[in-house]
């Protein structure tokens, strides 16, 4: 089963033009450990490490001290992933959820409140809509657009504050106009991670190392073989049975890759 884990991870990178990350907390023999995932529409591999900060992050991907993923990487605003990868772009749903737990006390605050957050939501639909139809005029006008909107002065001064650290993120929110084939939130990474959160809740974690690689394994699987419409029972038994008459999820990974190159 490891080996298909590894075998899932290699094809996914290899045929990935951007990959999304995120983490959960997790125990493992009784210490708070991290779950790790690494994803996109092709495959979904986890990692139950100690730690989350840039060397764990670095030892998942397999990067020297000095080596940069040569890949998009799509994440919230962590620090773990600061530099990790050549191209790093920053997920617009979790930024968003950044203004909204603001908490104005006057009415008059809230009002500005949600008039920004309505604007920001109509501007992320343009970057929606960008990426379905780029277009070099429309991505100036963009450019341009996050430039007025993020420079907004409402007087509310922890909305202001708010805007003014958003807008020094332009690069990384603003990716997706260099590169229109990524997402602009982390969503698949999160919605990966909510397997092991249920599993957590239930077992509240692993109890040795046997199980921690059997649930890493056994995650990777079933998570890449929903994203092929594989049936998970089917793919198990497959490789149990020693028959391995089913067609390897690496070689999906591939074939559904050079259809639609993510």
């Amino acid at each position: 089963m490891t080996k298909e884990k590894e075998d899932i991870f290699l094809a996914g990178m290899e045929n990935s033009t951007y990959i999304h990350m995120d983490d959960t907390g997790m125990k493992h023999k009784g210490v708070n450990h991290h779950l790790h995932v690494i994803s996109n529409v092709l495959f979904s591999v986890f990692f139950i490490e100690l730690k989350k900060d840039s060397k764990t992050i670095q030892k998942i991907l397999g990067l020297l001290n000095d080596e940069t993923l040569e890949k998009i990487l799509l994440s919230d605003d962590a620090r773990q992933y600061l530099g990790i990868a050549i191209w790093h772009a920053l997920c617009w749903i979790h930024e968003i959820r950044l203004h909204k737990k603001l908490n104005p006390v006057i009415e008059y605050h809230r009002l500005l409140l949600d008039k920004f957050i309505s604007n920001l939501w109509d501007y992320y639909d343009k970057l929606n809509e960008y990426r379905d139809k780029p277009d070099e005029k429309v991505k100036e006008e963009l450019e341009k657009q996050f430039d007025d909107l993020f420079s907004t002065k409402t007087g509310y001064a922890e909305l202001d504050k708010r805007i003014a650290l958003t807008k020094e993120k332009k690069e990384e929110l603003l990716l997706v106009l260099k590169f229109p084939e990524i997402p602009l939130h982390n969503n698949p990474a999160e919605l990966a991670l909510r397997e092991g959160v249920v599993k957590r809740k239930i077992s509240n974690g692993t109890r040795s190392d046997d199980g921690k690689a059997a649930w890493e394994n056994m995650m990777s699987i079933m998570d890449t073989c929903r994203k092929h419409g594989i049936s998970l029972y089917d793919y198990i038994k497959d490789i149990f049975s020693g028959k391995r008459e089913m067609t390897r999820l690496s070689t999906l990974i591939a074939q559904k890759a050079s259809m639609n190159p993510t």
